[in-house]
């Protein structure tokens, strides 16, 4: 169990190659923080290509690599100009096909309404057509897997269960982490289903963006090996003080 304080494709030369049983990540959503800022989109995708082509080598073959991504909001320079939406998740999932990955599952994460921004409250008032604009209460979880050329009848196993209380359906509504000292966290309910759901006990996870540290806080508390990169100092410090009190 790792966490390293650097980049993460710097950490993904280090794991050996079809090493990893499940990878569950956050990315940086393109210019939404201030330690996610890039000059493009185009140099963000990039990036993401690249990270993501590293972990497709490590990951081991019929296993998942899920992330959480949502569109941007990019807000409007002045007043003279339009604010729009970056629809990143549907960026991520022709990309991820080019690496070679195989696209499962497209999960909901639907978060209450007064969790969000409020954007409708001036369509409340004149109620014009064409300027509607909803509140975002929702996330992308998209699910790949790496392909094999055997069934996933092969990885199965019978001594590890899913409990009653699972998800039946692609919308999970989960509270947003309010009370974490990161400015984007990952909820810990949301990590314990995919950890759950796509992992067993012992299984080796591996987070390229650690963020607030939740996978690997996570897994320790539901059996699971881990490594996570945070390229942060100071939240690697704030990590490690947080596992230590588990």
């Amino acid at each position: 169990m790792n966490l390293y304080n650097e980049d993460c494709k710097e950490t993904l030369k280090k794991i050996n190659a079809e090493s990893l049983d499940l990878v569950v990540t956050s990315p940086p959503y393109y210019n939404a923080k201030p330690y996610s800022q890039y000059n493009s989109v185009v140099s963000y995708m990039d990036e993401m290509e690249e990270v993501f082509t590293l972990v497709f080598e490590k990951l081991k073959k019929s296993r998942m690599c899920v992330i959480n991504i949502s569109p941007v909001l990019i807000s409007r320079a002045n007043r003279n100009s339009q604010s729009y939406r970056i629809p990143l998740p549907f960026y991520y999932v022709p990309m991820m096909e080019k690496i070679g990955y195989e696209f499962l599952e497209d999960i909901i994460w639907k978060k209450p309404d007064g969790a969000v921004p409020n954007r409708n409250g001036s369509f409340y008032r004149h109620r014009k057509p064409l300027a509607y604009k909803p509140n975002i209460v929702t996330e992308y979880i998209l699910v790949f897997k790496k392909p094999a050329p055997f069934l996933l009848d092969k990885v199965l196993k019978n001594d590890s269960l899913v409990e009653d209380g699972y998800e039946r359906n692609n919308v999970w509504e989960i509270n947003p982490d309010t009370s974490n000292w990161h400015p984007a966290p990952f909820p810990s309910a949301l990590v314990e289903k995919i950890v759950q759901y796509y992992s067993y006990e012992g299984d080796l996870v591996y987070d390229p963006f650690a963020g607030s540290g939740t996978t690997g806080k996570v897994c320790k508390k539901m059996g699971r090996q881990w490594i996570m990169s945070e390229i942060n100092q100071a939240y690697c410090s704030k990590i490690i003080n947080d596992i230590s009190k588990l």
